[in-house]
């Protein structure tokens, strides 16, 4: 959980994909782990730490040897990216990561796929209620596809621990090792 000023009792929702669900009531989370993009021509293997404030999300990828590569904060008006140093700014975070670092990454729909949730009509669900597999269109039109491998338990919350998105011949899998949630 975060610090804050006052006292709460965890959230415990129910199983399946209502209590993925329930994650909509939370406004503030934060995932750490492993993320690795996979392209025809090239491979990187990064450490995240996601992070998900009021409607805006801050990313940074760092080495194993805790390196910072990139950071990128989703501010009111604009996306800002810090690479090697250097500020780059956009309007979307997801067409700025491509633009500066070349990977593509749905960020825009990440507050979703991330936590298994909110999907509109074109996700699967396994045999005890959790989305195994869904499908949407990002902001530039191109279709991603996610398949969730395994959930785990985090704090009394069943969330994904390994995804896999897929996107024409991009692929980026993705390992969550800690989830923290504050609502």
């Amino acid at each position: 959980m975060f610090l804050g000023g006052c006292a709460q009792s965890p959230k415990h929702p129910a199983q399946g994909q209502t209590a993925l669900n329930t994650l909509v009531e939370y406004n503030k989370w934060q995932a750490r782990g492993k993320i690795a993009f996979i392209a025809p021509d090239d491979r990187q293997s990064v450490n995240f730490n996601w992070q998900y404030t009021n409607n805006k999300q801050a990313l940074t990828l760092t080495s194993f040897i805790g390196t910072q590569i990139l950071k990128m904060t989703e501010l009111a008006q604009y996306s800002e990216l810090v690479i090697d140093g250097k500020s780059y700014t956009g309007p979307e975070s997801g067409p700025l990561i491509q633009r500066v670092s070349g990977w593509q990454l749905p960020i825009k729909q990440a507050p979703s796929w991330f936590t298994a949730t909110r999907f509109e009509n074109d996700f699967q669900l396994d045999s005890t209620g959790r989305v195994k597999q869904a499908s949407w269109q990002d902001e530039q039109g191109k279709i991603w596809t996610i398949k969730y491998q395994r959930y785990r338990n985090f704090s009394g919350l069943t969330l994904p621990a390994r995804l896999t998105l897929s996107h024409q011949d991009i692929t980026i899998k993705i390992q969550i090792n800690a989830w923290q949630f504050d609502s």
